[in-house]
């Protein structure tokens, strides 16, 4: 297996002094960047909070922060990316600053990717597991919690049904306990008063880039996710062909998380004005293929490749935000 050092200490700081040079010229940039509809099922979705855009872009870092530091721990304890190296925590915090609809106003977007990984974290905790139905329980009810104020969240509940099954942790009981944390939440939240029944409503599909950016902004933002997408696939497939050969664990483990960029792709184009909800899911998976890439493979001149790649998303940024 072969791994080489390829960003070291250096370069995620560097990853992380851009991050925050892209959050603040996303803040004071002169681009619309505020998100339209309430995608909530029973609960306001966080563009409609009312928090003044400071607050919404400083909870937007805390968050950011939060999500890179659990991607960073979920790895040390399951090692589904080899070796020490900080390409997939550094690629990610570049790629997900990289797009104004990530930075510049606070949506769901961060909030599902958390969750995401905190799932994931409880799943892979459970692998082989005979009983795994505080597991499943756990896992549904935050999807289920996160439904209520963005209906994205519901569509992350196969993946994990998926998940419990190519990990072998899944059975009867568990399956009981999976469809119960799905209900639970909803049931107490009516019951005890919390929501009425005259909160719950259908989302408002409203087109979320009707001002919000200019034809050419518009033009760099999707070319940066697109680019993002299928650079995650192809990714993938290479490294499957290295991972399928090594260890039954980690290979279980990156097939979960690759089930779960596919949907986040599919979801982004057949629920594509909600698409900005899936996006640091998806960079976060691709950040876990490139990583991968590195990790399994001997690839020269690595250094320069990933300073290529941070440039390439970086000037992508520039383009997004002043054109």
């Amino acid at each position: 297996m072969v791994h080489r050092h390829v960003m070291g200490r250096e370069g995620m700081l560097v990853a992380i002094v851009m991050s925050l040079v892209m959050f603040a010229t996303a803040f004071f940039a002169d681009t619309p960047n505020t998100l339209a509809g309430n995608m909530g099922i029973c609960l306001p979705s966080p563009n409609e909070w009312g928090l003044s855009p400071l607050w919404g872009w400083i909870t937007n870092i805390i968050l950011m922060t939060v999500v890179t530091a659990t991607l960073f721990l979920i790895n040390k304890e399951f090692n589904f990316v080899q070796g020490s190296d900080t390409v997939l925590t550094g690629m990610f915090i570049i790629m997900a600053s990289s797009n104004i609809w990530v930075t510049g106003t606070l949506s769901s977007t961060l909030l599902l990717a958390l969750a995401n990984l905190i799932c994931l974290l409880v799943l892979f905790g459970c692998y082989r597991k005979r009983n795994s139905t505080q597991e499943m329980f756990v896992i549904t009810t935050i999807l289920s919690l996160g439904s209520m104020i963005q209906y994205a969240f519901i569509f992350m509940i196969p993946v994990y049904l998926i998940g419990a099954m190519l990990l072998k942790c899944f059975n009867f009981k568990s399956l009981i306990a999976f469809l119960m944390g799905i209900i639970a939440p909803y049931w107490v939240g009516v019951g005890l008063g919390i929501i009425s029944l005259e909160q719950f409503r259908m989302p408002t599909f409203t087109n979320l880039f009707d001002g919000y950016a200019t034809k050419s902004g518009l033009f760099f933002g999707l070319l940066n996710v697109a680019v993002t997408v299928v650079t995650g696939l192809i990714l993938a497939l290479n490294n499957s062909v290295k991972l399928y050969a090594g260890n039954t664990q980690k290979r279980l483990y990156n097939t979960v998380i690759n089930v779960l960029g596919l949907v986040c792709a599919a979801c982004m184009v057949i629920d594509f004005n909600n698409m900005v909800a899936y996006m640091t899911t998806v960079y976060m998976i691709t950040a876990v293929q490139l990583a991968n890439l590195f990790a399994l493979w001997n690839i020269q001149y690595g250094t320069r490749w990933i300073l290529s790649i941070s440039a390439l998303y970086i000037l992508g940024f520039m383009m997004m935000a002043f054109y």
